[in-house]
């Protein structure tokens, strides 16, 4: 769930989102995140909650597979790139028994209840290949935290943006193996929580 007002619902057009994600350094900050994760070339990948899919800038040869409930943005993807798009929320149903090297969320999690999350990930492990990867990418509240940062996320669309305990407890039900990283950005301050999971 996310708010909604009319500032809000701005972001919801592509360019407007785009602009603040770069402004913001999101943009970049997830490029370097994609670029230590994404290392076969050709693979097959999954991104739960796509956005623009703006990724596919920086990663041409993927076999691409992109979901969003979000109209204006899977519209913007089907122009721009080469790739299977989806305007919906995803299940399985939807994929028709595909496997994936990698699946993404990157900022989904912190807009979703744990109960939607859990039903995510459960789905997830089905479609996984043998040696596939999961990558979570959300804001995260820490105790001590720049007051900036702190504001900013407090800020956000999402409604359900937690403390790393509490995503960390999310994706240990489901997933054994976890390795896990917070991040600090200094300008504009910002703090996240990434996380690489397979089976």
């Amino acid at each position: 769930m996310q708010r909604n007002n009319f500032l809000y619902n701005l972001l919801s057009h592509h360019f407007i989102y785009s602009t603040l994600q770069k402004v913001m350094s999101a943009t970049t900050f997830r490029k370097k995140i994609l670029n230590n994760f994404i290392k076969k070339k050709n693979s097959c990948v999954l991104d739960i909650g796509c956005g623009p899919a703006e990724i596919l800038q920086d990663f041409k040869n993927l076999n691409y597979y992109g979901f969003d409930v979000n109209s204006n943005y899977i519209n913007h993807a089907k122009k721009k790139y080469k790739g299977n798009f989806f305007c919906k929320k995803f299940e399985i149903k939807h994929i028709k028994k595909k496997k994936f090297d990698y699946v993404l969320m990157l900022g989904l999690i912190h807009h979703l209840s744990s109960k939607e999350t859990d039903h995510l990930l459960v789905q997830i492990k089905k479609i996984l290949k043998k040696n596939g990867k999961l990558l979570t990418l959300d804001n995260v509240l820490l105790k001590k935290q720049n007051l900036i940062a702190k504001t900013l996320i407090k800020l956000d669309r999402g409604k359900h943006v937690r403390n790393k305990n509490e995503y960390v407890e999310l994706l240990k039900k489901r997933f054994k193996f976890i390795k896990l990283k917070i991040y600090n950005q200094k300008f504009i301050p910002y703090t996240y929580i990434v996380s690489h999971c397979s089976i």
